[in-house]
């Protein structure tokens, strides 16, 4: 009786396919709408489960024998929530707090009050650093350097401004964040395979096709995630660590810096640590600004050296260009997450393509082959 309902159904849908079609679009729409203020918290959650998932398969196979799924699910939840999301906010919150502090500096020093006249007799009056100015400034008062002194810092006030207001203002946002990402990861642990396999049956693909795109995004994730973003924070951790330790201000500020430039290929963190080097030895800490080279060659860059070829060259084979522009495209689309998101996009659109691609070439080399005979 159930299969009868069933191919009736089935071929009323063969018979009027634009009805289905407008339906469909219309709940998937809807459905839409709804899921769209969870969309980030969605995307956090899924790459969190992502990491964590062989730990709840260890305690799921290992330690409970297969028989309670619930259990495994909420603990692993309870790790995500305590080693991943809580030091995430952690770290945001230090940062923005050092933010604030350096934008507060700045304010009251009133280097940024004035015109560029009281700007530049300011920078003068920096030991040391002010008389190399003074000696080498020959273009001043040119017009196009006066503007892009005062758009460069009327852009540095705008973004501490925002970072402070997107932080500290929204803590319901944080509690919001951390209910989402706990409440969802549960079920994507415990039910993360049926809903792997609900995703490769509705790719319009062959199976082998739909299972190598999940093949594809998860290599690109644990490149992105372990090549880049772990290797840079890393970085930026220890390069913290030794601007502190040389006493240097503002160490979580500047460590973040070293995050950020340490994710550039071709660039990296000595854009950061060496003019704090400079500027050691320009009020005489020659000690301080050994040691600061020392470790920034000996520790810090070469972490980078060192861990990034075996997470992406040999982990992925994915070039480090897509990355990078995945990266970068992706920060300027949807800020934090599109660390993540923006690489895994255009990996799965660059494979999508070589799909069309070789089914171009098939066919072309069909007629070819048609052709020939003829």
């Amino acid at each position: 009786m159930l299969d009868e309902r069933y191919d009736k159904a089935q071929s009323k849908i063969t018979e009027s396919v634009l009805p289905f079609v407008a339906l469909a679009a219309l709940f998937i729409f809807l459905s839409w709408r709804i899921m769209s203020p969870m969309v980030r918290p969605l995307i956090w959650s899924t790459i969190f489960s992502y990491f964590a998932y062989p730990i709840y398969k260890k305690l799921y196979n290992g330690f409970f024998n297969e028989k309670r799924p619930n259990v495994a699910a909420a603990i692993t939840t309870a790790i995500i929530l305590i080693f991943m999301v809580l030091p995430m906010i952690f770290v945001l919150l230090m940062l923005t707090k050092e933010s604030f502090r350096i934008y507060e500096a700045i304010m009251s020093s009133g280097i940024l009050k004035g015109s560029y006249t009281v700007i530049q007799e300011k920078l003068y009056e920096i030991p040391y650093i002010g008389s190399i100015i003074a000696k080498y400034n020959s273009i001043s008062g040119t017009p196009v350097v006066e503007i892009v002194i005062n758009s460069a810092i009327n852009w540095v006030t705008s973004l501490l401004r925002l970072i402070s207001k997107e932080i500290f203002g929204n803590a319901f946002r944080i509690f919001y964040l951390l209910v989402t990402v706990g409440f969802s990861s549960f079920f994507f642990m415990r039910d993360g395979h049926l809903i792997v396999s609900y995703v490769t049956d509705i790719i319009p693909l062959k199976e082998k096709e739909s299972l190598e795109i999940v093949d594809r995004a998860a290599k690109m994730l644990h490149s992105v995630v372990y090549g880049v973003v772990f290797t840079a924070s890393l970085q930026g951790l220890l390069g913290g660590l030794g601007w502190w330790f040389v006493g240097l201000s503002n160490p979580v500020f500047f460590g973040f810096c070293m995050f950020v430039v340490g994710m550039i290929p071709f660039v990296g963190t000595p854009v950061i640590w060496v003019p704090g080097a400079i500027a050691l030895f320009l009020n005489n800490n020659v000690l301080g600004g050994l040691l600061l080279v020392v470790w920034g060659l000996g520790v810090v860059s070469t972490i980078d050296n060192f861990l990034r070829p075996i997470y992406i060259a040999e982990g992925s084979k994915i070039h480090m260009l897509v990355i990078f522009i995945g990266i970068f495209g992706g920060l300027s689309q949807w800020g934090l997450l599109g660390l993540f998101i923006g690489p895994l996009i255009l990996s799965i659109g660059m494979f999508l393509l070589d799909i069309y691609r070789s089914i171009v070439l098939k066919k072309q080399c069909k007629n070819d082959r048609e052709t020939i005979l003829e």
